[in-house]
């Protein structure tokens, strides 16, 4: 299991300034799951019925790995993969990648596009609480919710010989 380093970030929900929003504040809470012995079917028709792409999975409540709608188009291409018979956890990718709800939303994000991730699982005293997805960023950004500092551009200049 990925997860972030703890680092000590603490604030009141809601009284953010755009430097300290936590995860917990954008995030999807009570995201959809499901079990590691559920079939690949059940994945595939959770992820229709409510136009998501990545399912955490879970065994006794705890996570234990992801499965994600690209994983589910890979194995379509397989042949012998039926997914009426085979299950999440021959499809799930195990080294998911989890934050604390506390994390801050820039740690979260640098993380995800250094490691070409498409969610980050929010998970507190061992249950998950919430997925943070690339879409979930995508809409922060689109309606103006949260705008990344500017970046410091070095011009460069040519030189005339």
């Amino acid at each position: 299991m990925h997860t972030a380093p703890d680092t000590g970030a603490t604030k009141a929900r809601g009284t953010a300034t755009q430097s300290s929003v936590c995860v917990e504040d954008v995030m999807s809470s009570q995201p959809y799951t499901i079990g590691r012995d559920q079939t690949l079917e059940t994945a595939h028709k959770m992820m229709r019925e409510h136009r998501i792409r990545h399912l955490p999975v879970l065994e006794r409540g705890r996570l234990v790995g992801i499965v994600s709608q690209r994983d589910l188009y890979f194995l379509e291409s397989l042949a012998g993969v039926d997914f009426e018979v085979d299950i999440v956890e021959d499809a799930m990718t195990q080294d998911t990648y989890s934050v604390g709800p506390q994390e801050p939303l820039e740690n979260v994000a640098r993380t995800m596009v250094k490691e070409r991730l498409g969610c980050a699982v929010v998970v507190e005293r061992n249950r998950v609480i919430g997925i943070f997805t690339a879409t979930d960023a995508l809409e922060l950004v689109a309606h103006g919710v949260y705008r990344p500092r500017p970046r410091r551009v070095k011009r460069r200049t040519l030189q005339r010989s």
